[in-house]
C-alpha cells in the first residue's frame, strides 16, 4: 500500500547556529566598542568644556573686578601654613570730582562733589560709605590713621537732604565727613568706597570669593562663596603662586599676575594674566 508523501523537516543545523552566534557576537563586540568610543570622547568633550567654563568664569570675575579697584589698594597674604592665599582690593562703587575739600589743619569737615543723582549706573549712597582721596600707599587705603578714608556722615543738596533721588540746579552734593583729609588730590579726585573684597585660592582646589569690611590687617578667608573648583597650582612653589602683585612705581602703573591652573582626569588648562591698576589717585 502506497504511503503519502511525509513532508520534509525544515529547521538548522548546529553548525549554522554555531556560525551565527559567532558571527553576531564579532559583530556586537564591533558596535559595543564604537559606542563606548563614541561615549567616552562626548564625556571628555563635556568635562573638559566644563572645566574650560568654570576656570573662564573665575577669571574673567577677577580681572573685571580688579579693573575698577581703588589706585594701590591691591594686596595679598597668605596663611601660615601656606595652602591659602588671598588676593584683596577695595573696588571703587562710585568716583566724582570735587570742588572743595576739607583739608588738615582745616578742622571742617566737608566735601562738595559733582553729584551723583539719577545715574545710570544707580549708584546710591548708603550710610557709612567712605570717600578716599590721593592714596598713594597701600596703608592710605586701609589705615583710617592715614587719613586718607574717611566716614560719609551725610550728603545734602542746595535744596534737599536726599542726594539720591534729587538732581541739584548747581549739580553740586556736600559730603558731611568724620574728619578732614590729610591731603588734596592733583586732579581732585573722591573715591567712595563701601567694602574689601577677597579672591582666596586653596590649595584643596577650591577659589572663593568673600566681601568684607574694609581693615588695617588683611584676613585670609578659609570659606566664601565657591567661584571655581579643580585649582591644581603648587602652593609649595613661589613661581607657581596664584596671586601676584606689583605696587605702582613712578614709572609705571600697579600689577597683579594672575596664574591659574586647572586639572579634571588628567586635562589641564593653564591661565597667566597681567591685570594693569590705573595709579591715578
Amino acid at each position: 500500500m502506497l504511503q503519502p508523501n511525509t513532508p520534509k523537516t525544515k529547521g538548522f543545523t548546529l553548525i549554522e547556529l554555531v556560525t551565527v552566534i559567532i558571527v553576531l557576537g564579532v559583530v556586537s563586540v564591533g558596535i559595543s566598542g564604537f559606542i563606548r568610543t563614541g561615549m567616552q570622547i562626548y564625556s571628555d568633550v563635556t568635562e573638559r568644556d566644563q572645566l574650560l567654563s568654570e576656570s573662564r568664569f573665575v577669571v574673567t570675575r577677577i580681572n573685571r573686578a580688579l579693573r575698577i579697584a581703588i589706585p594701590n589698594s591691591v594686596r595679598e597674604a597668605t596663611n601660615s601654613a601656606g595652602s591659602i592665599q588671598c588676593l584683596e582690593f577695595v573696588p571703587a562703587a562710585w568716583v566724582s570730582f570735587y570742588t572743595s575739600l576739607s583739608v588738615l589743619p582745616d578742622l571742617s569737615t566737608t566735601a562738595n562733589i559733582v553729584e551723583f543723582a539719577n545715574n545710570a549706573a544707580d549708584f546710591t549712597l548708603m550710610t557709612n560709605d567712605f570717600a578716599i582721596v590721593y592714596p598713594t600707599s597701600n596703608e592710605d587705603i586701609y589705615d583710617l590713621s592715614n587719613n586718607k578714608r574717611k566716614v560719609i556722615t551725610a550728603c545734602a543738596l542746595s535744596d534737599d537732604d536726599n542726594c539720591n533721588e534729587d538732581d541739584d540746579p548747581s549739580g553740586i552734593a556736600t559730603l558731611s565727613l568724620s574728619a578732614a583729609f590729610e591731603d588734596h588730590s592733583p586732579a581732585s579726585r573722591l573715591y567712595i568706597a563701601r567694602t574689601a573684597v577677597s579672591y582666596c585660592a586653596h590649595s584643596n582646589g577650591n577659589i572663593y570669593r568673600v566681601e568684607g569690611d574694609i581693615d588695617t590687617t588683611q584676613t585670609v578667608y578659609t570659606s566664601g562663596t565657591l567661584m571655581a573648583e579643580n585649582l591644581n597650582n603648587n602652593f609649595n612653589n613661589p613661581d607657581d603662586a596664584p596671586f601676584r602683585v606689583y605696587d605702582a612705581t613712578l614709572t609705571r602703573n600697579g600689577l597683579v599676575h594672575i596664574l591659574l591652573a586647572f586639572e579634571r582626569n588628567e586635562e589641564i588648562i593653564n591661565y597667566s594674566s597681567e591685570v594693569h591698576i590705573p595709579n591715578v589717585p
